[in-house]
């Protein structure tokens, strides 16, 4: 029962990452609230996970005005706020840097990087209450090397390194830490696997493609005091896929 009297906020995913990491601090005894702007979700202000009613806001999470709601609300609930997940992300659209529009930089921007800043913002005070607390934000392997065709996606997880380096040494001194996971994209369900999965695994030296149930443990592991010397780091959860290169090998080696 790590998380015995904390007070976890899921920003951004109530059904991949952000359910399974919900539902892990839960069962560790964190008191745990999710926001997320799934429509389906709507009308929903608790979602059942097992045996926990865990509180849900529906609310866009790039959206300053919606969030600074939500903190209020959780303000008249919890004395504090001890864990802060910014797992909000949206998919790729894959375009050339040629053919990338303003539209999609600034979605991509807006949900993948700003979110992470306005959450944080405000639920700071929260957190400063806690007089220690962790702030994780949910990067991606794309934002450290990039990828092919897209670089709107790439440059807004790309933008929470140093957006976590920089909170790192300015929150220090509230003993808030602020790491960063850089995942490869996980799986969410068991659906038919597609060409881009195929591509993925091909390239992953522990031959699969990860889970949310592969990255909420690292989320776990930062939030707790067992990281209490972790802080400004990024770590890696992708299977391999980083450790090597791609492109250049012979045949006898499995490439071209």
């Amino acid at each position: 029962m790590r998380f015995q009297n904390k007070t976890a906020v899921i920003a951004g995913d109530a059904w991949g990452l952000g359910h399974v990491t919900a539902l892990m601090l839960a069962r560790e005894g964190a008191q745990v609230v999710c926001i997320d702007d799934n429509p389906d979700l709507r009308d929903a202000s608790t979602l059942h996970l097992e045996q926990f009613d865990i509180p849900h806001f529906h609310a866009d999470v790039s959206d300053a005005a919606q969030v600074q709601s939500v903190a209020d609300a959780c303000a008249q609930i919890f004395d504090k706020v001890d864990i802060l997940f910014n797992v909000a992300g949206r998919n790729p659209v894959r375009q050339t840097f040629e053919k990338t529009t303003l539209e999609t930089w600034d979605t991509m921007i807006s949900r993948n990087l700003t979110s992470a800043f306005i959450c944080s913002h405000a639920f700071l005070p929260l957190m400063k209450k806690a007089r220690a607390g962790s702030i994780i934000h949910h990067g991606s392997i794309d934002g450290l090397l990039g990828n092919p065709a897209i670089a709107a996606y790439s440059a807004g997880k790309g933008g929470l390194l140093p957006l976590t380096h920089v909170m790192a040494h300015d929150l220090g001194k509230y003993n808030i830490r602020v790491n960063c996971i850089c995942s490869s994209g996980p799986r969410k369900s068991q659906a038919a696997v597609s060409a881009v999965d195929k591509s993925r695994v091909a390239v992953t030296p522990l031959n699969r493609q990860g889970t949310p149930q592969d990255i909420a443990p690292v989320a776990l592991f930062l939030a707790s005091d067992d990281a209490a010397y972790v802080t400004g780091a990024h770590i890696v959860v992708d299977g391999g896929r980083i450790a090597t290169t791609h492109g250049c090998y012979d045949e006898e080696h499995g490439g071209k």
